[in-house]
C-alpha cells in the first residue's frame, strides 16, 4: 500500500518501533500498527489481525497447558513476523529513493 504520508521520522525512529514491537512480547504491534493504518500505510485488517493472534496467545500462556512449548513458539513467530512487517515500512529517504 502506497501513501504520502511516511511511516517512520528517522531510522532511529524504525529502530525505536521495532525494538518496542519486539520487547513488549508483541503486545505493542496491534496499537502500532492501528496508528499506521489511521495514516494510510497499512490496511484496516492488519492491526486487527497482530490483536487477534498476539493477545490470546499472551493470554494462552497464563491457562492453557504447553506440551512441547507450542505457545511459546506461536508467540515468538508472531513477534518476529510483527518485528519484520514493522521493519520493512517505509522512512521518508526510503521513499523518494523508491
Amino acid at each position: 500500500m502506497s501513501s504520502a504520508t511516511p511511516m517512520y521520522t528517522s531510522r532511529r525512529h524504525r529502530a525505536l518501533w521495532v525494538v518496542g514491537v519486539v520487547f513488549t512480547a508483541g503486545l505493542l504491534a496491534p496499537p502500532l500498527f492501528l496508528g499506521a493504518a489511521r495514516k494510510g500505510i497499512v490496511r484496516h485488517t492488519v492491526p486487527a489481525v497482530y490483536a487477534a493472534v498476539i493477545y490470546p496467545v499472551a493470554l494462552g500462556r497464563q491457562w492453557l497447558p504447553d506440551p512441547g512449548n507450542w505457545i511459546s513458539w506461536a508467540l515468538a513467530a508472531a513477534v518476529l513476523t510483527a518485528a519484520a512487517h514493522a521493519a520493512l515500512l517505509a522512512t521518508p529517504g526510503e521513499e523518494t529513493a523508491g
